[in-house]
């Protein structure tokens, strides 16, 4: 029936009726009224036009955006396409967020050729907001949250992450993440004014009736996309609720993997991510061929690092990254998919504890030569795929 309707209005895209009613029940569920928002085809546009947004029509002489170098590879491209250079900075060891010192070291060392913060709500993490309000004032230099992973994430006073945010904050409706509808995005503010501004860029720069007067590109989402996101919407907290109760049995069944910490809020999780034991990084990837041999889907977000690639490696700034190089060596993403059960879940913890063990009893000998039972293996396979 609601495809049905769409079609008699013969209206398919350009911020439609149903793309309108989406984005006012998204800051009424999801940021409790809050501020504003605008749907985008998809997170890495959405990126693209909120740093263009935020930098505006400032020197072309060479500027930077600092960003975390463990984040996925849009947050630079976004940055490269505006013509900035990603200047890649530390992560913290326990959040695996960007690291507030190595932040403000950069700040002091660069200044004003950092032209846009881009942080990143590391897979659905809570970073400190109010932190980066103070930057944002502090320093006068505008910030833009990679939040790709976070919808559904909500803060210790109760609102979802980003509410209130006086800078920019874009999602992702990517396939991989909680809030999954295929392909889409959603960019948000308690500035209305940017939204208005970042509506008309992502409608080619019409500022004007058919008359571009800004930067602009296409970054619509359809009135079909609309409709998956809304249809998403109408169901997400049973999802979130279901995704918190696995993550809460992989910490309780795992106790050899390290997690990010439990906040006070909530977490959208994606995936169950959690990093191997100290050491275990140059075997790591045995480790999840092993696990992939049992049926056990599971990735390496994100390894290598922004940093480890040949092209940020010809096109970034960095300097030694120590501690991103260990989280990176030793992390793992386990399934973690809507309709997973509990004996899903013990399959997976059942495989993964049972090659920790191996590996651990067999000091002498490589833990992969050892022979893997797999008869009651989880052989479904659910491939997680490694795209933002």
């Amino acid at each position: 029936m609601a495809l049905r309707a769409i079609e008699e209005r013969r209206m398919f895209s350009n911020f439609g009726p149903v793309n309108a009613t989406f984005e006012e029940d998204m800051v009424a569920r999801m940021f409790s009224g809050v501020g504003s928002c605008m749907t985008v085809c998809n997170a890495t546009i959405g990126l693209m036009l909120a740093i263009q947004q935020a930098i505006g029509r400032r020197s072309t002489r060479p500027r930077y955006a600092l960003m975390p170098s463990f984040t996925f590879a849009a947050a630079a491209q976004a940055a490269l396409w505006c013509g900035l250079t990603p200047l890649l900075c530390e992560i913290d060891p326990v959040t695996w967020s960007a690291c507030p010192q190595d932040e403000e070291r950069l700040l002091a060392l660069y200044g004003d050729d950092i032209a846009v913060v881009v942080p990143y709500a590391t897979f659905g993490y809570d970073i400190d907001l109010m932190r980066y309000e103070a930057i944002m004032q502090r320093h006068k230099v505008p910030v833009v949250v990679d939040a790709a992973a976070s919808l559904g994430t909500v803060s210790a006073d109760g609102r979802g992450f980003g509410t209130g945010f006086k800078g920019t904050v874009v999602f992702s409706m990517h396939a991989t993440k909680a809030f999954a509808t295929g392909e889409a995005g959603v960019v948000y503010s308690n500035n209305q004014d940017r939204i208005h501004e970042l509506r008309q860029m992502c409608n080619f720069g019409f500022g004007q009736a058919r008359t571009a007067t800004m930067p602009g590109l296409n970054g619509k989402l359809s009135e079909i996309g609309a409709l998956l996101c809304q249809q998403r919407l109408n169901t997400f907290e049973e999802t979130m609720i279901h995704r918190t109760a696995v993550m809460a049995r992989y910490r309780a069944a795992l106790p050899d993997l390290t997690f990010q910490p439990i906040q006070r809020g909530r977490q959208a999780h994606q995936f169950g991510v959690g990093l191997l034991p100290e050491g275990w990084g140059p075997h790591r990837s045995q480790f999840s061929a092993e696990l992939t041999a049992a049926g056990i889907g599971n990735a390496t977000y994100f390894s290598p690092h922004l940093a480890q690639q040949s092209y940020f490696v010809e096109n970034a700034v960095f300097e030694d990254l120590s501690v991103t190089d260990d989280i990176a060596g030793r992390v793992i993403s386990l399934p973690m998919f809507d309709t997973m059960t509990e004996a899903d879940t013990d399959e997976v913890i059942a495989v993964v504890r049972q090659q920790m063990s191996a590996h651990t009893v067999s000091a002498s000998m490589p833990a992969w030569s050892l022979p893997l039972d797999v008869t009651n293996a989880f052989r479904r396979h659910v491939a997680a795929d490694q795209v933002h």
